[in-house]
């Protein structure tokens, strides 16, 4: 379900994780945010086409989405200007997006304010249906802030700045990584195992697990958070590498505490069920 029009979420998740957080960085859709720059070095700016849905993108999960909208197609069209299968009639080959790929994601609340803080998405697979939908798989990049509203329709238009990232990998921060990534493979087993779902290794042991380094880790763990989009909106917006971390383990750990006592829960009805015995009821004498 998506709260803007003309494109659709496709969720492809272990699991979701429950905890209530509040996001702080949320504001009126049509109203111009305007934001300092936080680093005393010259900021990258540039203008980006904003997708703004209720969805959070991060940097290093992927973001597979829908497209199905006319104005949407066009845009996809224009970004994907070049590869196979492009409807050539929709391609506007004068934007300065044109064949690049990339765009912006701002997640949009229910009650359609919309975060000052996106991530921007690249394309990286694509199909083209014959109806004109567009099935899109993207990748998050980088984060930015949005620093002013250009143009709203026919599609949403601002000017971002690039956000610096934490460059912080101490041992400290790696450490915690790694403990991170454990509680993340324990809360999927959990999962599959409680759910009965059937899961192949790759599901169960994903490659970023062991690929991703502790900055893109913590931003890619945040992605399995999409049951509550706030809580993914405030790990998108920390600085800090080590604060990310923290955070994320203090919710796998009561993820995981819930799974286990669960599973616990579950195993002695199910042992209890199966002796197919009536605690009130004496056994025959043979």
């Amino acid at each position: 379900a998506t709260a803007w029009p003309g494109v659709s979420h496709r969720r492809n998740h272990a699991f979701s994780s429950y905890l209530g957080s509040r996001s702080h960085a949320l504001r009126p859709a049509r109203q111009s945010l305007v934001c300092q720059a936080q680093s005393s070095a010259t900021p990258v700016r540039k203008t980006l086409p904003i997708f703004p849905l209720n969805v959070v993108a991060l940097p290093a999960a992927t973001v597979p989405l829908v497209i199905f909208e006319a104005r949407y197609r066009v845009l996809f069209n224009t970004l994907l200007a070049g590869e196979s299968g492009v409807e050539e009639g929709l391609v506007q080959k004068d934007s300065p997006w044109c064949g690049t790929k990339r765009f912006g994601m701002c997640y949009v609340d229910e009650g359609g304010r919309l975060a000052a803080i996106g991530t921007t998405l690249e394309i990286v697979d694509h199909a083209h249906i014959q109806d004109g939908r567009i099935f899109v798989t993207t990748k998050g990049r980088e984060r930015y802030k949005i620093v002013d509203i250009v143009k709203e329709k026919p599609i949403l238009l601002c000017e971002v700045e690039v956000l610096e990232e934490d460059q912080n990998e101490s041992d400290e921060v790696s450490s915690l990584a790694r403990e991170v990534a454990d509680m993340l493979r324990n809360t999927i087993k959990l999962n599959v195992k409680m759910n009965n779902i059937k899961a192949t290794d790759d599901q169960l042991e994903p490659e970023e697990l062991g690929e991703l380094g502790p900055r893109e880790l913590s931003y890619w763990v945040a992605s399995f958070f999409g049951d509550v989009k706030q809580l993914q909106q405030n790990l998108l917006e920390e600085d800090s590498n080590l604060k990310r971390l923290q955070k994320e383990k203090e919710v796998l750990s009561e993820t995981v505490k819930y799974y286990s006592a669960a599973a616990a829960l579950k195993g002695a009805l199910s042992g209890g069920a199966s002796s197919g015995a009536d605690p009130d009821t004496p056994e025959e004498k043979k």
